[in-house]
């Protein structure tokens, strides 16, 4: 189905258009029956609808919108709520109009609808010359989206003229990787898992004790209050950590195959939206992998490690790139990075410089998302497990992974887990297997 640019223009309907035929085909039978009052009742349904479109040329309707929107960053998954609430500067009403807010990838029942007449400035109610637009959305993709702008599809009262108004301008929304708490196999704890977090807790309100700033989802119990009054703004125990200890992430960003992929459903947003390109198909593996990635990352910086992201595939004129994070400082730049990142065949295998990277650093968590990458750029990163400790892949596949595949990880020393975007329960993993060497 291709898309569709929204016509702005005033225009006649089709009701218009048939009083028009209407009325010169009695103008016609009134001079071959000589009929004046026939010529008289053509007459008048010619100059209705021209009539109608002059007056509407004259009077355009002047509506102002003002949008809220309610988180402007949030995760694949998160609920966001809209409201726009519309005025009438105008002299004149505002018809009974259908409206469509803007927004990719949502249903077109949440986001459209029909809104009741807007009355005139010269309206002494002031709830008449408004009204609001409010809905919620939690089905965003990953990436930067536009909100807006919204259209109102607004006819005359008697339906001879139609045109589409925009009003207000787009307000730009960033999705995150949505970020979720894997099964502690899959995800390790770090070096001194729960024996850290008992060492801090035997500490008190000790004047010694490590604290950084407060990050959301961390529990409140290690709040430090004797710190928190002595800075003014909230401070939590840090986990006793090492400087050194870093953990390292690595997203398989190599190109999906050649195959033939079940299109994205094609909604209202994607007929109407004037800039919109041919629908791409939902990479549903790519899309779960990023999603692992992002809550490995998370995982192990809520643990007190420094994080370093690596993706596998590197800009043809850059090298391979890596995001790191030290554990006092928040996940925004890494999460912003993931929120755009996309497998790309163009872009060149750069497996040789992560495991160079990574390589040099003493003996740290490693863990793999694993989707196509193949030959010896999968071996270069299944060596890893001779540096790593531990080293976890994650396999993420729609199909059932091959045995031969997870033997040559397991033999290379890969504690593996297995995901799926079909399955009900994606983030679970069908299968769990410890590395054999």
């Amino acid at each position: 189905m291709a898309t569709k640019r929204i016509e702005r223009r005033l225009r006649p309907t089709s009701r218009a258009i048939g009083l028009v035929v209407v009325g010169v085909l009695l103008g016609a039978a009134a001079v071959v029956f000589g009929r004046g009052e026939l010529l008289a009742l053509g007459g008048f349904l010619v100059a209705l609808p021209l009539v109608a479109y002059v007056l509407r040329l004259i009077w355009r309707p002047r509506l102002e919108a003002e949008r809220t929107i309610y988180p402007t960053t949030l995760a694949v998954g998160d609920r966001m709520r809209v409201v726009t609430e519309v005025r009438n500067r105008s002299w004149i009403a505002l018809e009974p109009s259908s409206y469509l807010d803007l927004l990719p990838g949502a249903e077109p029942s949440s986001v459209g609808g029909v809104l009741p007449a807007i009355g005139s400035r010269i309206n002494r109610n002031e709830d008449k010359r408004r009204r609001r637009v409010a809905y919620g959305v939690d089905s965003m993709r990953r990436g930067v989206h536009e909100v807006g702008p919204l259209f109102f599809d607004n006819m005359d009262g008697l339906g001879l003229t139609r045109r589409v108004l925009k009003i207000g301008e787009a307000t730009e929304v960033e999705v995150w990787p949505r970020v979720v708490d894997l099964p502690a196999m899959s995800v390790p704890s770090g070096k001194s898992g729960g024996e850290v977090e008992a060492g801090v807790a035997q500490s008190g309100d000790s004047d010694d004790v490590l604290t950084r700033d407060y990050r959301r989802g961390d529990p409140l119990r290690r709040i430090h209050w004797r710190a928190t009054a002595h800075a003014g703004e909230l401070r939590v125990r840090q986990e006793e950590h090492h400087a050194e200890d870093t953990s390292v992430v690595i997203l398989d960003t190599s190109g999906a195959p050649e195959v033939e992929e079940p299109k994205a459903p094609m909604t209202i947003i994607d007929l109407m939206n004037e800039q919109a390109g041919p629908m791409t198909a939902v990479d549903a593996e790519f899309e779960l992998a990023v999603s692992l990635a992002a809550s490995v990352l998370a995982r192990f910086h809520r643990f007190g490690y420094e994080t370093e992201l690596f993706e596998t595939h590197a800009a043809l004129d850059g090298d391979a790139e890596s995001t790191r994070t030290p554990s006092e400082e928040a996940l925004e730049g890494v999460m912003r990075r993931l929120m755009l990142t996309q497998p790309d065949a163009e872009r060149r295998e750069a497996c040789a410089e992560v495991v160079d990277d990574i390589s040099r650093v003493a003996r740290t968590p490693v863990v793999y998302v694993h989707r196509h990458l193949t030959g010896d750029g999968l071996a270069a990163i299944r060596s890893l497990s001779s540096v790593a400790s531990p080293a976890l892949a994650l396999i993420v596949s729609d199909e059932p992974v091959p045995p031969a595949t997870l033997t040559s990880f397991t033999e290379a020393g890969w504690n593996v887990a297995v995901y799926s975007p079909t399955r009900a329960r994606p983030f679970s993993p069908v299968l769990e297997l410890e590395a054999t060497a």
